[in-house]
């Protein structure tokens, strides 16, 4: 993806003199935005999320210097270079003890100029960078999982068992609890944390698949093996193989995959070799184990060689105010990928998203993050802002009563279906149909995504 041209918004009554600004500032690379006033400014700033403020300090009858107050709290990182035809040390004083990050006078030296705004700018990216990496560090209390609750708790001091042994594990909950996140933590605290993590979904591998997946083909084994394939097992020799939703994998998948868990023996399909791989495995699955196992999709002996430790991930429902911090932390990470002002979440819409269900756990509040980050251009999230779904006054739908029902076999979750569809339905129509943008905003592969538009029968 090209990289974002930086955006610099200059605040003039001298249209002439903005004329003169944008011609430079388009000459080095960067979007410009102007405004002749304070109230074209807050507009022209509730439409995009600045690099470089440049502002004049006497705008009329105003004082320019009023106005970095505000602008510093509502763009914390945003550094703002003040401009004035009466320049005086009092003045300069003034500005930079009230943030601004420089000071000019008029005339303008453009080529001073231009450097004083790329030094600015340079600036700006390491602030961005510096409040990222503070916020993961202050929100991931452990290897990238964000909550202090003590559910999570629990889940922790597992990992923190089983992550230093090679015993195979298995991580059960419910679908969007974030079941692939422990399991990285998993292999991040063993010392197999320099070899690699190969995830296998294996819902999304059609059964006929599935073993070559696994275990790699030879060239011309079957239609369409036109070349030689080492298969995901290999690939994690030295690291770890995660098997997400193993209940979907075929019964006579399961089996061999119990053989190698014995044995740790690849033998790719079409081959006659043998491959001794050094691989640890954890498992996932959404689905109760032991009614899988009284149904015939899931094998017994496979199912105890693969949880000689139990990890279970709780509901988002039951981790308290990790609620607000993974909002937050999600709010942080969408309003930088997408470019966005919204910094805060507003007390109503936070108790909002505090007494929700969430039957499709962090991954629905993913989405919804995102999607009202894409779609709003405002600094702050306000409950009017969620939908009437998660502000229904805590009254279940007919929606919220069937997922409930439903919940004990930790089957699927119509909502969330419906959710997806929705927010697939109206990111395309944002993007004028266009796949490969939507994809990128919903943070999908476009295979991903042209599948779940023919699951959800959507005309593009």
């Amino acid at each position: 993806m090209a990289e974002r041209k930086p955006i610099i918004v200059a605040v003039d009554d001298d249209t002439h003199l903005l004329d003169l600004i944008e011609h430079h500032v388009v000459g080095w690379g960067c979007r410009f935005k102007g405004a002749t006033g304070a109230e074209q400014m807050w507009k022209v700033l509730d439409e995009v999320m600045p690099n470089l403020i440049l502002l004049d300090i006497q705008l009329g009858d105003d004082d320019g210097t009023d106005l970095l107050a505000p602008l510093k709290e509502r763009f914390a990182e945003v550094p703002i270079i003040m401009i004035t035809a009466h320049g005086t040390i009092e003045r300069a004083v003034k500005s930079i003890k009230a943030g601004a990050f420089d000071f000019l006078t008029k005339p303008l030296d453009f080529e001073r100029l231009q450097i004083e705004c790329e030094k600015a700018l340079q600036h700006h990216q390491l602030q961005v960078k510096v409040k990222s990496l503070t916020s993961a560090e202050s929100a991931n209390d452990f290897y990238g999982m964000v909550g202090t609750s003590p559910a999570m708790g629990e889940v922790y001091e597992r990992i923190r068992l089983v992550g230093p042994t090679d015993a195979a594990a298995l991580v059960l909950g419910e679908t969007g609890v974030g079941k692939e996140l422990i399991a990285r933590a998993i292999h991040q605290c063993s010392d197999r944390v320099t070899g690699a993590f190969v995830p296998v979904n294996a819902a999304a591998i059609p059964h006929e698949l599935i073993e070559s997946a696994l275990f790699g083909h030879e060239k011309g084994a079957f239609t369409g093996a036109d070349r030689t394939y080492d298969g995901l097992c290999r690939q994690a020799d030295g690291g770890t193989l995660f098997l997400d939703e193993i209940c979907e994998m075929d019964y006579n998948v399961q089996a061999k995959l119990l053989r190698f868990l014995q044995d740790h023996i690849v033998q790719p399909v079409g081959s006659s070799e043998r491959h001794t791989v050094d691989v640890r495995v954890v498992a996932a699955t959404n689905r109760d184990p032991a009614k899988q196992i009284e149904a015939g999709q899931l094998r017994e002996d496979f199912y105890y060689r693969l949880s000689m430790i139990t990890i279970s991930a709780p509901p988002l429902s039951q981790r308290g105010d990790d609620i607000e911090r993974l909002a937050m932390f999600l709010l942080d990470q969408a309003r930088v990928k997408y470019g966005r002002n919204m910094v805060r979440i507003g007390p109503e819409a936070m108790a909002a998203l505090k007494s929700y269900a969430w039957p499709g756990n962090i991954r629905q509040l993913e989405y919804l993050i995102h999607q009202i980050v894409i779609t709003h251009f405002d600094s702050e999230l306000t409950v009017g802002m969620l939908g009437p779904d998660i502000t229904g006054g805590g009254q279940p739908t007919a929606v919220m009563q069937e997922v409930e029902a439903n919940r004990e076999s930790f089957g699927e979750l119509p909502s969330i279906q419906e959710m997806e569809k929705r927010m697939i339905v109206q990111s395309l129509a944002q993007t004028d149909g266009s796949v490969p943008v939507t994809a990128e905003q919903l943070g999908l592969s476009q295979s991903t995504l042209y599948r779940k538009i023919k699951k959800y029968g959507i005309q593009q």
